[in-house]
């Protein structure tokens, strides 16, 4: 009989992997510039631990619930998509336009039912992030994308 494995152990071990390759490479950084990324790194290897150990649990403990069904993960799978498409809208259309378009989608995707605090939401991000980057830290988010030079205002 073959045992049927929780998802939490395929996440697990897939973050695991993926930690442990991202400590790896953080170790290839040169002089102290690496310290903030290795513990960061071995955060992350910590947590993917801690996922993949808990799966082992819930898997000695389920019968066949929490087994992978991937129409049971559709929307997850379907917001990893749409966070895909963010990160395309990024890339292409620029930071200011691309970031509200998500967040107004991602609220009411995650049933937010008032437009009055996905607005609010939304523009406070949108403003706090935009003090942030670009009057304090002076960070040329515009240069990003091909909207992004009609955002240069500082």
């Amino acid at each position: 009989m073959i045992k049927k494995l929780h998802y939490d152990v395929y996440t697990g071990t897939a973050l695991s992997l993926f930690s442990v390759w991202v400590l790896l490479q953080a170790a290839g950084i040169p002089g102290e510039a690496k310290l903030l990324p290795m513990a960061l790194s071995a955060l992350m290897v910590v947590c993917a631990v801690t996922v993949l150990a808990n799966g082992i649990r819930k898997t000695r403990a389920a019968n066949d619930s929490g087994t992978v069904n991937l129409l049971e993960h559709k929307h997850a799978f379907l917001f990893m998509l749409g966070i895909f498409v963010y990160y395309l809208g990024f890339r292409y259309i620029g930071y200011w336009v691309a970031t509200p378009a998500f967040l107004i989608v991602s609220q009411k995707w995650l049933k937010v039912r008032s437009w009055k605090v996905n607005l609010i939401v939304t523009i406070t991000y949108t403003l706090v992030a935009y003090i942030l980057f670009v009057a304090v830290l002076k960070l040329p988010i515009y240069r990003v994308g091909i909207l992004g030079k009609y955002f240069r205002f500082v």
